[in-house]
């Protein structure tokens, strides 16, 4: 246990996962090419809702990982095993009543699939491929996956996405074969399973070599008090990850049953690019806030308030900017890519990628108001903003269909997060007018809406009503330069954009020498 520094640990975790998260894009777009080749559009469809209908069944797990991977810091810090040895028991028996409550929950789910899937299409099997979904999932749990939160909790992450990394590759090279072979979506879905398997063994065994004290039974069980400590952590985590969940997994449920089971395999597309980006925009925050906890406890608050105005800005610069090339780049992108009858209303691109930006603000106020610890105040938030999106959602989609539903996800989190977090984070956490922030915020958002309908403009110039690989490098040109010029010049005498001039200056001229 230990034998790297903790900035060693950090730096390896954030390499490994960057090089991860490529990786992963990467094949995701290859697999998806090669399923579309080899599969109808429908297959799509159907991949989309089964995920999202087992993503709410991990509602069962509510938490319990972050909350045994807490628990896990002081007797590693101690080198305790025998306490880490009560608690991976603990974990390991909840996991397996975990993966039991998904599995019969989701078969109980199997009779009212019909009633999920508005429009079904011809396709024989559609229960079979939802139970393989289901056990794709069940197996994860019940397959020594318990074992990864002692890598994590050691500041080992790096391994797990090593191993992640080396199993998507096999994966992906192994359906793209059977895809191309045999056409057949059992075949892919069960790829699936076997990796998910094979993945899970490979770690505990090296979780197994690593720490070979887990073998051993415990002497006594885990005290009562530490057991309550955990399942109270528990139940504080849980409004959120119902809030997290309902909102990054209804969508294609309520698209599939109230507009059509084909939209959400066309989204599923577009998904897939808005999801790559903020994989890659998530490793560059997560650096740079992997150590605020730490800071807030030694720094005061005004010194805590310059790192929030830091970072508040360059996240958003970052999406802001991704937000602006979604909107005018994302249809011209997968029309070369995929082919026009792939492509969706500028109306649906306009309201997904508005999530984008939304959910990356939400992203560096959450991770401010939980290294400040504002966790009790507005602890019901979650479950307003989960409920309104289902009701705006739902209400939205016989209006504007697939554009009304995604609409929804961004209405309720601005009837609620967008104003209510902010206004903790600097009354609460730093004692401090929320007044100037807002204004300096509406600012940046008209910023934003002028440069969008500018380049929206140039776009309809440039690309006209025949897109081509040469017209659209032009324009990804002018996206990829214009609006960060635009921003240097106007955020140039702020403190926050010579912070990071100075940053990036300095770390060139150190390279240099």
């Amino acid at each position: 246990m230990g034998e790297r520094s903790r900035l060693q640990n950090s730096f390896f975790n954030m390499v490994s996962g960057f090089f991860s998260r490529m990786i992963g894009m990467i094949t995701s777009f290859i697999i998806r090419t090669v399923f579309i080749r080899c599969l109808t559009s429908e297959y799509l469809g159907i991949n989309g809702l089964y995920s999202s209908i087992l993503s709410m069944l991990s509602l069962a797990e509510l938490g319990f990982g972050t909350a045994m991977v807490y628990s896990m810091y002081h007797p590693l810090a101690n080198k305790d095993t025998e306490k880490l040895n009560q608690l991976m028991i603990l974990y390991r028996r909840v996991y397996v009543i975990i993966g039991t409550v998904i599995l019969i929950i989701g078969l109980g789910l199997t009779p009212f699939l019909d009633y999920l899937i508005k429009d079904a299409p011809n396709i024989s099997g559609l229960k079979i491929y939802y139970l393989l979904f289901l056990l794709n999932s069940v197996v994860s749990y019940w397959f020594f996956a318990y074992r990864n939160s002692l890598l994590q909790a050691d500041q080992k992450a790096y391994i797990l996405t090593n191993y992640m990394s080396a199993f998507n590759i096999i994966k992906t090279i192994a359906q793209i074969i059977l895809l191309i072979a045999f056409h057949s979506y059992t075949i892919y879905l069960i790829t699936q399973i076997l990796c998910t398997i094979g993945q899970n063994i490979c770690i505990a065994l090296k979780v197994d070599q690593l720490y070979p004290f887990i073998k051993k039974e415990p002497k006594n069980k885990l005290p009562n008090s530490e057991r309550n400590k955990i399942f109270k952590d528990v139940k504080a985590l849980m409004l959120s990850k119902v809030s997290h969940v309902v909102l990054n997994s209804t969508d294609n449920i309520i698209i599939s049953a109230f507009v059509g089971i084909n939209w959400v395999g066309l989204l599923s597309n577009f998904i897939l690019i808005t999801d790559a980006i903020t994989s890659i925009l998530c490793q560059v925050t997560g650096a740079l806030t992997a150590s605020l906890g730490n800071f807030f406890a030694k720094e005061n608050s005004d010194e805590g308030y310059k790192i929030f105005r830091k970072i508040e800005f360059l996240n958003f610069w970052l999406y802001g900017f991704s937000m602006i090339a979604l909107i005018v780049l994302l249809n011209p992108f997968v029309s070369l890519w995929l082919g026009e009858e792939f492509l969706l209303s500028e109306g649906t691109v306009l309201a997904l990628s508005i999530n984008f930006f939304v959910a990356g603000f939400m992203n560096t106020l959450w991770t401010f108001r939980s290294t400040l610890g504002l966790f009790t105040q507005g602890q019901y938030r979650p479950l307003i903003v989960a409920g309104l999106n289902i009701v705006i959602s739902i209400g939205l989609s016989y209006i504007c269909g697939v554009a009304g539903v995604l609409a929804g996800t961004f209405i309720s989190r601005a009837c609620v997060n967008l104003w209510y977090d902010p206004w903790l984070i600097h009354r609460k956490g730093f004692g401090k007018s929320v007044r100037s922030f807002f204004l300096n915020y509406i600012f940046k958002i008209i910023l934003l809406v002028i440069m969008t309908m500018i380049l929206k403009y140039v776009s309809l110039m440039i690309l006209g009503t025949n897109i081509t690989i040469k017209s659209f490098i032009i324009l990804l040109f002018i996206v990829g330069t214009v609006p960060n010029i635009v921003f240097a010049i106007i955020f140039f005498k702020t403190d926050e954009f010579r912070y990071f001039y100075q940053l990036i200056f300095r770390y060139v001229l150190k390279k240099k020498r």
